[in-house]
């Protein structure tokens, strides 16, 4: 299957079981929740969803979330595991969006966004947000 046929593919299964409930911004689709979970719920609802949870790639993506969380507060797709922030994909992180002593003292790190940036919490059950998933999509299938 190609990778027109896929983006179609998902965003009707998106529309038939989720209501299409995601925003288009900039190559990427991105669902905010409405629930409050821990993070690895959060991460495995958005896998179900055929996504992941957000990776923030540069400032306007950065900007663009912040102004959406309006005030609320939203897993991303950024943890920390042996001393290095690392994205859900994989990759180290290397820009980051800190609120000013924001990092805590927790066995294991998961980050939050909120409309003033980002700031840390245990991964575990006791804390509950919001989350957003997201969907990158290649700027060849829109062009």
């Amino acid at each position: 299957m190609n990778e027109t046929e896929e983006l179609n593919r998902w965003l009707t299964e998106q529309v038939q079981q989720h209501n299409f409930t995601w925003i288009y911004y900039n190559f990427s689709f991105y669902y905010l929740s409405s629930e409050l979970v821990s993070w690895s719920d959060s991460r495995r609802d958005c896998e179900q969803r055929g996504a992941d949870l957000l990776i923030i790639n540069n400032k306007e993506e950065q900007e663009f979330l912040q102004k959406v969380t309006a005030g609320n507060k939203y897993w991303i797709g950024l943890s920390k595991e042996a001393d290095v922030w690392k994205w859900v994909d994989g990759t180290t992180l290397t820009l980051s969006f800190w609120m000013n002593g924001s990092l805590g003292n927790y066995s294991q790190f998961c980050a939050v966004i909120t409309s003033s940036g980002w700031t840390d919490y245990s991964c575990n059950m006791f804390w509950r947000y919001r989350w957003i998933c997201e969907k990158r999509i290649l700027k060849s299938l829109i062009i």
